[in-house]
């Protein structure tokens, strides 16, 4: 694999950046639960310890934990010193391959998989197919909600069975829709996703 572009978490463009993200980015994909956490602060930074407990339930040692993972990774950080520190984190982006095999692992695929220990269609998916397959379960989800492919066209590239295929994009449309309403990417719908789905994500997005 070769990383063709500087992950946007560093922004003088150094090999060091490049490779600090990778290293998350694999950190963080082998560790749902640690990408809910880095999902819930992108949606809601600046944020709070506190505020990540009661928007995710977590127990506070819980919490501290996989927020001191991130911290490790490097894309965790404090911003402030007061009373409660707050923290903030960058998009993670990490361009692999380069021209039609070319990928890439984004915050969107970071929360697909976060969002795989809290919805059992997920779970499934991932356990059945893997990882892999699931970023490109994500990039069929937004071609489905744009109108360049239809569900039964997902499950022709995907290579899954049309039940399937229906499973895992109505699973994902959810999490795509959330970040749109988050300004976190720009898709445009011509499949409409109603609220009442969005509100139950294992995410909250609270800064509308």
């Amino acid at each position: 694999m070769v990383v063709t572009n500087t992950p946007a978490a560093d922004e003088d463009g150094s090999k060091e950046g490049t490779a600090r993200s990778f290293i998350a980015a694999s950190e963080i994909l082998v560790n749902p639960d640690i990408a809910r956490v880095y999902t819930d602060i992108l949606l809601n930074q600046p944020t709070t310890n506190s505020s990540i407990e009661r928007r995710l339930d977590l127990a506070g040692s819980t919490t501290s934990m996989r927020v001191g993972k991130l911290k490790n990774l490097d894309i965790v950080e404090d911003v402030s010193s007061g009373k409660e520190s707050q923290l903030r984190t960058d998009s993670l982006l990490l361009p692999v391959g380069e021209g039609e095999t070319r990928i890439l692992f984004d915050p969107l695929t970071i929360a697909a998989y976060g969002a795989s220990g809290e919805v059992s269609e997920i779970e499934l998916f991932v356990d059945r197919h893997g990882k892999a397959k699931l970023l490109m379960a994500v990039e069929q989800t937004r071609a489905y909600l744009s109108g360049e492919v239809t569900r039964r066209g997902a499950a022709d590239r995907l290579n899954v069975d049309e039940i399937e295929a229906i499973s895992i994009t109505q699973a994902l449309e959810p999490i795509v829709a959330l970040f749109v309403k988050a300004g976190l990417i720009d898709d445009s719908f011509e499949h409409d996703v109603h609220d009442r789905k969005i509100r139950n994500t294992p995410y909250v997005l609270e800064q509308e």
